[in-house]
């Protein structure tokens, strides 16, 4: 365990330290293309796409073969749409600084605001992170969780983490509270009026 602790702590170190090459130098291409590699060192999809999106945002059409090769390199780990979305901005110039396929993680990219309201407020990586957190909170027969997460999908419009966790808890035949019929009933209205 110490070291998987231990390789996860160097692993966020260099990504910070090519963060700060980056800052000062944006047109660092060592720096873009290592902190991309270190970053596949990190769980979750949110590292790699946010260090992507900034390769994408420096790299213009002139650079169009290496822009492919960075993707091709991490696109195993990010989903299916955002890889096309990538792929879509291969062959074109600079990716706009503010662009939905940035993340936190991005240094240069910011993430624009037309990005839905859990997108925003949490990535997939958390909302897989929470709704696994509560089901074996609940499967232990504990539950103390369950409020804290149904707070969570209601001010985080997380329909994923709810639909997640939902879904696992009703296979493995758990008794929800009525609380969770009343947060389904609210995320879909939220749904609707957005």
């Amino acid at each position: 365990m110490v070291d998987s602790h231990q390789a996860l702590w160097q692993a966020r170190t260099l990504v910070r330290s090519h963060a700060r090459r980056l800052l000062r130098n944006p047109a660092d291409t060592s720096a873009l293309m290592g902190r991309l590699q270190a970053a596949q060192s990190l769980p979750g999809s949110e590292p790699v796409q946010g260090a992507l999106a900034d390769v994408f945002v420096v790299l213009g059409s002139d650079d169009a073969l290496t822009k492919a090769a960075a993707l091709q390199g991490v696109q195993a780990r990010l989903a299916p749409h955002v890889v096309r979305w990538f792929v879509g901005q291969v062959a074109g110039g600079p990716l706009t600084r503010i662009s939905p396929l940035a993340t936190r993680w991005s240094v240069l990219a910011r993430p624009s605001a037309d990005i839905t309201t859990r997108a925003r407020r949490c990535s997939v990586d958390d909302s897989r992170a929470l709704a696994q957190q509560v089901i074996e909170s609940m499967e232990r027969g504990e539950g103390l969780e369950q409020p804290a997460f149904l707070h969570h999908c209601i001010t985080c419009h997380d329909n994923l983490a709810f639909m997640l966790a939902r879904r696992a808890l009703l296979r493995s035949h758990a008794a929800l509270p009525t609380s969770w019929a009343e947060v389904s009933l609210q995320l879909e209205q939220m749904s609707i009026s957005s």
